[in-house]
């Protein structure tokens, strides 16, 4: 085994069980060494495959089945966000779409702070929900939108961990679906696919292990923690690529 394979496998394990734990942060820990490694284009839609495997593993019936207009409502934010995301991709470059998911991911940051009101806290929740759709489909980062619209409701750090794992598979799968329409081929001929969804399914299990025992406190200050991180490793991205 390569360096370079044990690094991204390692990342790999670390990040599913943290999505699995925390609710987020898998493309934030992966991201960054999957696009050295493979490059932007070929990273975003392995990114999406993986994280559409992980929010498989992650995604509870009983949680699908209590908060069903509340999941239907986050889908459908969502993917009106993927379409819009769709339709303006064309005309950015990947320097801007990389700055504008960091802008995003700062949005988000900035309204965990802000007091929650009934009326304002659900449009918030909408309108991060769209958010997370564009992105999802720019940069396989959607987790902590959605994450800070649910505690935005009024949810617990161990409920919107849960809950998010039901959109997320929907906007990762839709997401996924639509890169291998575009470009089937290019995606096949990435390598180390086998080792990277076998070790993606240990970190799956090694997340459902501690995910009970973390405090709720901890969760929401580890989901601004890793937006922030994300912000900082998409900018400078951004940067290098310029």
């Amino acid at each position: 085994m390569t360096f370079d394979l044990a690094l991204l496998l390692f990342a790999i394990l670390s990040g599913a069980a943290l999505q699995i734990g925390v609710g987020l942060g898998f493309s934030i820990v992966v991201a960054p060494v999957m696009m050295v490694l493979l490059g932007t284009a070929s990273a975003v839609p392995v990114l999406l495959m993986l994280n559409t495997l992980v929010s498989i593993l992650g995604t509870e019936r009983e949680t699908w089945r209590q908060e069903h207009q509340l999941v239907r409502r986050a889908i459908v934010g969502c993917l009106t966000g993927i379409m819009i995301g769709l339709l303006i991709y064309p005309y950015l470059s990947e320097q801007i779409v990389l700055f504008l998911t960091a802008v995003l991911l700062l949005f988000g940051f900035a309204s965990s702070f802000l007091p929650l009101g009934s009326a304002r806290s659900s449009a918030t929740f909408d309108s991060l929900s769209g958010l997370s759709g564009l992105a999802t489909i720019w940069a396989a980062t959607p987790g902590p939108l959605l994450m800070f619209g649910l505690l935005r409701l009024g949810r617990k750090p161990q409920e919107a961990r849960k809950l998010v794992q039901p959109v997320a598979l929907v906007a990762y799968g839709v997401a996924f679906a639509l890169h291998l329409l575009s470009d089937m081929t290019v995606f096949l001929q990435i390598p180390w696919l086998w080792q990277m969804s076998a070790t993606t399914i240990c970190g799956c299990l090694l997340g459902r292990f501690f995910a009970p025992f973390l405090p709720q406190g901890a969760i929401t200050q580890l989901i601004r923690a890793i937006s922030l991180l994300a912000c900082v490793v998409l900018l400078r991205r951004a940067f290098l690529i310029g």
